[in-house]
């Protein structure tokens, strides 16, 4: 199937992006990795030569170095970008993936990761289904999430905003008591009222929470940046009280480092891709 989209477009490279400087970051903790994607989609992909200029220009970032097979033509996605994140801190993370997809669930085993619903049986078919379902797999993940489990909510071309958001977002919070987890999504048109909806969901379940943003980019080389605004929220037990904590300010100016590249790189404007705190 041709995909819509080129793999590490620029919503890849803030999603991964945040990933990787998470993951680097808690492994500088020594706080053991877990790492768990019910929707791992393809474990990675061939990048057009746009995306392989943008990847190497984003060096020293912890997705530049994981990223390090960009000049052979392979892109990660984010299940080996996080075993390889982890690697390169002498690190060893649990990487726990799975996809509704049978063929993208082979590839990702092919490439040594392990089954998310084989290894936390039950997982994906809460609701009575037959067959794996994401959402039900990450409403079991933020059950019996612990610390140092860090979960991420990437569904692929999904109306999140409009039909999923109310029932995730405070699954996401209750996980976030205990552990960490980051969210993907394609939001369309922010000022509609589904996205002022997602607004107020956040504010009432994730206050605290971080939110980055990349938006629509027009004439550029790269698939499937064109139409959506690109956006990450990432709330975790170890980043409260953010102000006061010297480890979450270490991260955070990492990645306020981070996104001021990517906005550069992006030809965006300063201040359109940057960190903000969820009510504030």
């Amino acid at each position: 199937m041709k995909l819509p989209y080129d793999i590490g477009n620029a919503g890849d490279l803030l999603k991964h992006g945040v990933l990787a400087e998470f993951v680097r970051w808690q492994c500088g903790l020594g706080i053991p990795l877990r790492f768990m994607d019910p929707f791992g989609g393809e474990p990675w992909g061939h990048p057009v030569p746009e995306v392989e200029r943008r990847v190497r220009a984003l060096e020293p970032s912890a997705l530049h170095t994981a990223q390090s097979d960009i000049d052979e033509g392979r892109y990660y996605g984010s299940g080996l970008l996080v075993r390889r994140v982890a690697k390169a801190a002498k690190r060893t993370a649990v990487v726990l993936s799975s996809d509704a997809s049978a063929p993208r669930r082979e590839q990702l085993r092919a490439c040594g990761l392990s089954m998310l619903d084989e290894a936390l049986p039950g997982l994906g078919t809460a609701s009575g289904r037959d067959r794996y379902d994401g959402y039900d797999a990450f409403e079991a993940i933020a059950r019996v999430a612990e610390e140092g489990d860090l979960a991420l909510i990437d569904p692929f071309f999904d109306s999140f905003v409009e039909q999923r958001a109310q029932t995730v977002v405070p699954q996401m919070a209750a996980m976030a008591e205990r552990a960490a987890v980051l969210l993907f999504l394609l939001n369309e048109n922010p000022r509609s009222p589904a996205g002022h909806r997602f607004d107020a969901l956040l504010h009432d379940h994730l206050p605290g929470a971080w939110r980055m943003t990349c938006p629509p980019l027009q004439g550029t080389r790269v698939k499937g940046e064109s139409k959506y605004h690109a956006e990450v929220v990432l709330a975790a037990s170890l980043l409260r009280d953010a102000d006061r904590a010297p480890d979450a300010s270490v991260l955070r100016r990492r990645l306020a480092d981070y996104l001021m590249h990517l906005a550069s790189l992006l030809g965006v404007p300063t201040g359109r891709i940057e960190l903000r705190v969820v009510g504030h």
